[in-house]
This record gives structure tokens, sequence and C-alpha cells, in this order.
């Protein structure tokens, strides 16, 4: 009954998330992103050089490799500094930073009630075992 309880409790935190208006303007910004047409067909040129790179590599053209790598370059530059696109690569930013702190609330939150160790780090202790909870096997004394 508990574990139906709290899968339901994360459903509904997740609606709320997918509500938010971060993510709201992720999807906008992602939208725009795949609706420009400037943006698809630049994105499609650099495909086309890609699959030239991989050819002028396969048959050692090495003065056509330089000279494709070069346009390669350049049209990924022109992409990344597009204003919609750095809208979007910033949206994805807020996101990833929203479902990072997220995740860090509900193990830093579940740590402490179960004193489980997250992150790979001891929570407490000396780390060998004993009854202080630090992985030691310590002699009693007295």
């Amino acid at each position: 009954m508990f574990q139906h309880q709290v899968l339901q409790l994360a459903s509904q935190f997740a609606d709320k998330v997918r509500n938010s208006s971060e993510v709201e303007r992720f999807h906008l910004a992602e939208q725009q992103v795949n609706k420009s047409q400037s943006v698809q067909s630049l994105i499609e040129t650099i495909k086309k050089k890609q699959k030239e790179l991989v050819h002028a590599k396969h048959f050692k053209k090495e003065m056509y490799k330089k000279q494709v790598e070069k346009e390669l370059d350049e049209l990924n530059y022109k992409l990344d500094h597009m204003p919609i696109v750095l809208e979007y690569q910033q949206r994805q930013v807020e996101m990833n930073e929203m479902l990072q702190t997220i995740q860090e609330v509900i193990a830093q939150t579940v740590s402490k009630k179960l004193e489980v160790e997250t992150g790979g780090e001891i929570a407490s202790g000396c780390g060998s075992g004993g009854a202080c909870g630090c992985g030691n096997k310590h002699k009693k004394t007295g």
C-alpha cells in the first residue's frame, strides 16, 4: 500500500514538473528550433559535410579532409551562435539544473531519513563497519 502511495505522489510531482514554467519555456524553444527553416537547413548542411568528412578520411584525402573540417567548424559556429539556438541551449541548461536540484533534494532528504550513502560519499564514521557505523571492527573496551 505504501509503495503505491509513494508512486502516486511521484506521478503527481512529475505532472507538476511537466507543467512548470521552466518546462514550458524549454518546449517552446525546442519547437522554435524545430520549425526554423534556417536552423533545419543549416543542420542538413552540417550532416552532408559530416558525410563528406567520413569519405575524405576513408579515402585518405588529407587536403580535402582539412577543407571539410574547416567548413564544418564554420557551420557549427554559425549554428551555435544563432539567437534561436542560443535560447534553446539556455533552456536546456535551465532544465538540467532544475532536474539536478530535484534529484539532489530527494537524495539528501532520503539519506537523512534512512542514513544511506549518496553520491559515493560516506555519510559518517571512519569507514570500517564498527558499531559507530563507520565500517571498522572496533574492539570493545571496558
